[in-house]
């Protein structure tokens, strides 16, 4: 008798498709079946990362700028101090000639000093400014796919993948941040939440350390998500779900809520819409 092949393993699930799930079984399913989502939001979406993409892109330029300047302003105050060391010192000698040199040049460093300190802080005045105005969160850039090119996260003991849209370094670990654009919810959507638990399950196979939580940003706020035993039981329900699904062919829609269909970007082509 011929040997029974071995089970296939099935492709990992990507983050936007468990979104698309947990906001609606059956627009997953419309998805997978290559229904392309329509209206405006959809497209207001891609322009709003995009426009802070480029924010982003010059907020990091300008952290660069105000690093440079702050170490250069140290640099030439600690050779104005050498030179007025060696002045006192030639001074002390009775060397007139060469202190008033050396004191010249002291006192031209430390004007640059200056003059690179206040560029420094209208700087960083700038990409603070352009920080808020973005809506970004204040920290240290670990990666970004704001602007489309963001390295792709794989876990493949969960069978996941995704790019956040960006990660920030803080003192208890990487954080994901998830942007959206839409109007600003009084608590975060599940279907978001689940995305951002997708990403934070995949900062945690990828640096080997439990995130500390994770980001939700609205254009009026954002929410923090946490990543506990809690969050990580409601993933792994709903991956459950989802393999269901894929195996059975069958995802019908799993809510009862209008508007919810009337704010779906495949609402056109659902034949169990409410509205």
């Amino acid at each position: 008798m011929g040997q029974a092949p071995a089970p296939q393993t099935p492709p990992p699930l990507r983050a936007r498709e468990v979104e698309q799930f947990a906001y609606c079984a059956h627009n997953w399913l419309l998805a997978r079946r290559g229904v392309d989502p329509e209206g405006d939001s959809s497209r207001r979406g891609t322009a709003g990362h995009k426009a802070m993409g480029e924010s982003q892109t010059e907020v990091e330029e300008g952290k660069r700028d105000y690093r440079f300047a702050m170490s250069t302003t140290f640099q030439f105050l600690g050779l104005a101090g050498s030179a007025t060391f060696l002045t006192l010192e030639l001074l002390y000698l009775r060397a007139t000639a060469q202190h008033l040199i050396l004191l010249a040049t002291a006192l031209v460093l430390v004007a640059a000093s200056a003059a690179l300190l206040v560029l420094a802080l209208l700087s960083q005045r700038k990409y603070r400014q352009q920080q808020r105005q973005a809506g970004l969160v204040p920290g240290k850039l670990v990666a970004t796919d704001l602007a489309g090119h963001g390295a792709l996260l794989v876990d493949k003991e969960w069978g996941l993948t995704g790019r956040p849209d960006y990660v920030l370094q803080t003192p208890g670990g990487q954080v994901p941040v998830e942007v959206k654009t839409g109007k600003t919810p009084e608590r975060p959507h599940r279907s978001h939440t689940m995305q951002l638990a997708c990403y934070l399950r995949l900062v945690e196979a990828q640096t080997g350390k439990p995130p500390p939580y994770g980001l939700l940003t609205y254009p009026d706020g954002a929410f923090r998500v946490e990543w506990d035993d809690a969050q990580r039981g409601r993933l792994k329900e709903l991956l459950g779900r989802i393999r269901q699904a894929e195996a059975s062919g069958v995802a019908d829609r799993d809510h009862e809520n209008p508007g919810r269909c009337a704010g779906c970007a495949r609402r056109d082509a659902c034949d169990q819409r409410l509205a």
